[in-house]
């Protein structure tokens, strides 16, 4: 390096010598030199991860009779079998637990106050379950006993829960879960318990529709997850548009900071729909994902899905944002057979056999407010 510069500089000192003219002034620039230090650079980095939900898992007598075993025991893996594959696609998945699986030892019931087996929580774990939602309608049906032996059970099998606590200790711990490198908070609220009073000295027993609680539990989240997310019982049941109280609270929950919206208690499925605040902010709601898991038989409540979402988080540098893309709800169908109740793909069968529904026609349901605004 020294030899390739000495050469030429040598010659035109020679030159310029031999020169009878002054010498001419150097006008050179000098330049200045920036030594950049890491945090000079913003190093942006992003993480894409699937969320997915599913409806109801209400089990009638019809339904759990079926998968009942001559030793006592109940098995309901080979009636998810056909929707399995759907099932792990997600990275986390929840489902609304609505039935509450208090077990045998409390005695199986049905209709108007459920009690299920606690093997149908093992079939969904299987399936790739990480989460159960426990604020629903039912959750009082059989008291207090059975709540404690379902939230025993999960403990027992490692399955996360929410909505439904055991005192207000444990209502008070937050639900934060990471997958990969996104940290996701979510909460869980139902509208009622059917009448049912909740016990003097279990307050915090059921997560209820209380709007000053719920702005309280999304601050408390806030700063501490990346996504938030909560699942709303409400609606009206066996209608297949939101009313005004749903689309009311999904504005309050995008204004106070939630991000995704999963609803339930309709038990058929509702649009998706997009909220996008005046300041930048959009919340993604799923009205109600329908019956997942059920016996009923009025329309359209054989049809439910799973719902998924790929949700983006882009760092730069302090800054993070969340994007949302491609929200589906993906068809699924209970049939009835002459050993069970199956719960399958619906791209798989032809129609629906109560309501003769076709597959493309519950796609475009499910999606008409989302193409609406691109049109718009």
């Amino acid at each position: 390096m020294t030899k390739k510069l000495f050469i030429p500089v040598f010659i035109l000192i020679i030159l310029v010598s031999c020169q009878s003219n002054p010498p001419v002034q150097d006008h050179s620039t000098v330049l200045k030199t920036h030594v950049f230090d890491k945090k000079d650079f913003k190093r942006i980095e992003e993480v894409t991860v699937t969320i997915g939900a599913i409806g109801d898992v209400l089990l009638h007598q019809r339904v759990y009779e079926k998968a009942a075993k001559t030793d006592g025991t109940y098995d309901f893996d080979p009636m998810f079998k056909k929707v399995a594959p759907l099932l792990e696609e997600p990275d986390f998945l929840m489902a609304n637990q609505e039935s509450l699986p208090g077990g045998v030892e409390l005695g199986l019931s049905t209709y108007p106050s459920f009690n299920s087996p606690k093997e149908i929580v093992t079939t969904l774990q299987k399936l790739g379950v990480d989460m159960v939602i426990g604020a629903n309608n039912h959750a009082l049906d059989r008291g207090i006993s059975a709540i404690e032996s379902a939230l025993d059970f999960y403990d027992e099998i490692g399955m996360k829960y929410v909505g439904m606590y055991r005192n207000k200790e444990d209502r008070e711990t937050n639900r934060i879960v990471r997958v990969d490198d996104m940290t996701i908070g979510v909460l869980a609220y139902t509208y009622g318990t059917n009448g049912i009073r909740i016990p003097i000295g279990h307050e915090h027993v059921i997560a209820m529709q209380d709007r000053e609680q719920m702005i309280e539990d999304v601050k408390k989240l806030e700063g501490k997850v990346d996504l938030l997310i909560v699942h709303m019982h409400w609606g009206n049941e066996y209608e297949r548009q939101p009313n005004d109280q749903q689309r009311e609270s999904a504005q309050m929950l995008a204004k106070a900071g939630v991000d995704l919206i999963f609803g339930h208690h309709p038990h058929v499925l509702q649009p998706i729909e997009k909220i996008t605040l005046e300041e930048g902010h959009e919340t993604l709601v799923f009205y109600s994902l329908g019956n997942f898991y059920s016996g009923q038989k009025y329309e359209f409540t054989d049809i439910g899905g799973v719902a998924t979402v790929e949700v983006t988080k882009i760092t730069d540098g302090d800054e993070i944002t969340i994007r949302f893309a491609s929200p589906k709800i993906e068809p699924t169908i209970v049939i009835q057979k002459e050993d069970g109740f199956y719960v399958m793909p619906m791209y798989l069968v032809e129609k629906s056999a109560i309501t003769k529904t076709t597959y493309d026609q519950v796609v475009d349901h499910t999606l008409q407010y989302l193409h609406k605004n691109n049109k718009n």
